[in-house]
């Protein structure tokens, strides 16, 4: 349960920065008065803004399925049930919040590159060096799993 504390805590954090990053946009909005698409995303129609905001909302949907699952394991806790239903909770809610990790890595670096898109070069290096993430984390992991 201790665990689990900590993991609420990273996986509200994840919501809060999802939940933000949507409404402030990569790019911002069209704030011309005189425009049809006056409070439309300026980025609208690029592939990597879509991607984005896709990876954005797998993110939110996900840490808020991994907190209200810690919710039901501190309920369930109070209640005499099996060791076994805590322990597929625990899972259940790791899972989620590692997909909201990776929602998360993903969202940055299509939204660094739909910001960036003038910029290629500058743009290809964000990406490759946000994608390092994966890296590192499946070398933790491999490297956990083989000791």
């Amino acid at each position: 349960m201790s665990a689990a504390q900590i993991h609420v805590v990273v996986a509200t954090l994840l919501i809060t920065v999802t939940f933000a990053a949507g409404f402030t946009l990569p790019g911002g909005f069209d704030s011309d008065p005189n425009s049809p698409n006056k409070g439309m995303a300026i980025l609208i129609r690029k592939t990597a803004f879509r991607a984005f905001v896709v990876s954005d909302v797998i993110a939110f949907m996900c840490s808020a399925g991994a907190v209200f699952t810690y919710f039901a394991m501190a309920d369930y806790s109070r209640v005499t049930v099996e060791d076994k239903v805590l322990e597929k909770l625990y899972d259940a809610a790791g899972l989620l919040q590692h997909l909201a990790l990776i929602s998360v890595v993903i969202a940055f670096v299509t939204g660094m590159y739909a910001t960036l898109a003038h910029s290629l070069g500058l743009a290809i290096t964000v990406v490759v060096i946000g994608c390092f993430s994966f890296f590192v984390y499946l070398w933790v992991f491999f490297k956990i799993a083989c000791s």
